[in-house]
């Protein structure tokens, strides 16, 4: 092997190497015979064959090399921060608090959420059929039946419906929509090392409400409209649904 291989391909394996702790900053090269060294020294190596190949003068080759350690210096794995997305990084002997394992939680919500609106968007999975019940609604409070379902709101969340629900609504207006938004609540008050109370749990479920325009976070599941006192389903609205491909 000639000196000037040898050299490049040292180079090679130091770029290399660089490359890797700023994608993977927990790995550390503590010996020349470290898995992770050996196949970036391959790499190099079978990369100065791809190159004795080309048949090109020193020149060129240098160019070439210079070109690649280039591109491997301006790789950067901080390219895309707007997800805020981070997780912890769990080692023996780290002393963990709430914190820690709240934001291991927070992550892993986080990339759901990201998961179920880039993949599926916002709308009805299935079910959630509303019926009104004219005979028991009032002027201002349509009664309504809501089939068990699932959804999807714009934020990412999950909304199930497990069994029928029967709901009195409370309208200000004379046409509305029905919608769903994601809802939790802390049950089981435990005492904490302060003296003080916390719950030790979170129930998620769905709230529905009548309102005139769906908010933000909202998902519609019906328009009612009324007329002459009675409540209505409006025939004119269709709410989002998902398409599930197979």
């Amino acid at each position: 092997m000639s000196q000037w291989n040898d050299v490049k391909q040292r180079q090679l394996v130091s770029e290399l190497v660089a490359a890797v702790k700023r994608f993977a900053p927990s790995w550390a090269n503590k010996s020349n015979v470290d898995p992770g060294t050996t196949l970036l020294e391959l790499f190099a190596w079978l990369s100065d064959q791809i190159d004795f190949r080309l048949n090109c003068d020193s020149k060129t080759k240098n160019d070439l090399l210079r070109h690649l350690i280039d591109k491997l210096s301006a790789m950067n794995h901080n390219t895309c921060t707007t997800c805020d997305l981070t997780h912890p990084h769990f080692f023996n002997g780290q002393l963990l608090t709430a914190a820690d394992f709240q934001c291991e939680q927070d992550y892993t919500r986080k990339k759901m959420r990201l998961h179920n609106r880039c993949i599926f968007g916002a709308g009805i999975v299935g079910g959630l059929r509303v019926t009104v019940d004219s005979s028991c609604s009032k002027k201002n409070e349509p009664v309504i039946t809501i089939a068990p379902g699932c959804a999807i709101d714009p934020c990412g969340e999950q909304l199930s419906v497990c069994e029928a629900l029967r709901c009195v609504l409370r309208a200000h207006t004379s046409s509305g929509y029905v919608v769903l938004r994601y809802n939790e609540r802390g049950i089981d008050l435990v005492p904490t090392s302060t003296g003080a109370q916390e719950f030790s749990r979170i129930e998620e479920g769905v709230a529905f409400a009548f309102e005139e325009k769906p908010l933000p976070e909202d998902v519609a599941i019906a328009r009612l409209k009324r007329k002459a006192n009675r409540w209505a389903l409006d025939p004119q609205f269709s709410p989002p649904k998902i398409r599930l491909h197979s």
